[in-house]
């Protein structure tokens, strides 16, 4: 990168892009500080100091000394999955304890967190448009998923702590044993139920998004929020045919979105506690036919997609979903 070397902390330091980031940032001459939820046996050979915290309990003064020497924080830590109480601890409560340390900190260190494409608007009237940084944010998180509506409420908590911030919103991460994802449909084993054929699925490979992630610790881009997507994200008609290819789905089923759709309005009024497809707001994002860009991060990140996403396919299917 030919940049001064960081010293970097990152959350979330072993889940499936953490491990990539740090390998990343070792690769450029960084020095690392892997804070994880439990220490385990080191399965890789770099030399990150490994701090094990719960972010979502830990206390002012534990949080100053894993902050102390830092120059940057690479925040990935959150909750992937799960029901509101899930995120409001693992992915509110421990942004808001981490922001507020490094706001207190003598010397603040940047922060680059880990967004996500899901915190777009799921407006009708987006469908055939370009999902790029200047599409509006969902404005109504509560019709959608709880993933998607913490998503939206952390970047306003990390905003909201007065930090150097720069915002890095991944689309699908395609790795090994990583290929399907919720722009797909439904997939049961060998089994994919397939929503939609039109659009494009947001996919980024799990080494371009490390990249990114390592390129914004050093600087780069600084202060600005960059979807970091493939250059041209293949159709869903178009993945769902290379999946095939490697295996997997076995079996296709079509099912028209646009009917579940109509279910899920017709469930609403009825204040059920529904899965994430059977929300109008949920279901429109994940399935509406668009498409995505990435020029800002291109342009103002200095970053690109080195892996052609047909090679990402592969690999990921060398590990069976």
């Amino acid at each position: 990168m030919g940049v001064t070397a960081q010293s970097v902390l990152i959350t979330g330091a072993d889940g499936f892009l953490g491990r990539a980031v740090v390998a990343e940032l070792f690769g450029h001459g960084h020095t690392v500080r892997a804070l994880v939820r439990a220490l385990q046996p080191r399965a890789r050979g770099d030399e990150a100091e490994a701090v094990a915290l719960d972010l979502a309990v830990a206390t002012p003064a534990q949080l100053a000394r894993v902050l102390t020497g830092i120059d940057v924080v690479i925040h990935l830590a959150s909750a992937l999955s799960g029901e509101w109480a899930t995120q409001e601890r693992d992915t509110l409560e421990a942004t808001r304890r981490l922001t507020l340390a490094m706001a207190d900190a003598p010397e603040p260190p940047r922060l680059v967190l880990a967004s996500s494409i899901a915190v777009y608007s799921a407006d009708p009237a987006l469908e055939g448009q370009v999902i790029d940084e200047e599409t509006p944010l969902e404005t109504t998180p509560l019709e959608r998923d709880s993933y998607a509506r913490a998503k939206l409420a952390q970047e306003r908590i990390a905003r909201d702590a007065g930090l150097t911030l720069t915002i890095l919103r991944p689309g699908a991460i395609l790795g090994p044993g990583r290929v399907m994802n919720a722009h797909l449909g439904v997939g049961i084993g060998p089994v994919l139920i397939r929503l939609e054929t039109r659009g494009e699925v947001p996919l980024v490979a799990l080494s371009d998004c490390a990249r990114a992630f390592a390129l914004a610790a050093t600087g780069a881009g600084a202060g600005g929020v960059y979807n970091i997507v493939a250059d041209t994200c293949p159709t869903r008609a178009g993945f769902v045919a290379a999946l095939r290819r490697g295996g997997w789905p076995r079996f296709t089923v079509p099912l028209s979105w646009r009917v579940l759709h109509r279910l899920a309005r017709a469930l609403a009024p009825l204040g059920l506690s529904l899965p994430g497809l059977l929300r109008p707001a949920t279901l429109r994002a994940r399935m509406m036919p668009v498409r995505y860009g990435n020029a800002r991060a291109r342009s103002g990140l200095g970053w690109h997609p080195e892996l052609p996403i047909e090679t990402a396919v592969q690999a990921a299917l060398e590990v069976a979903p």
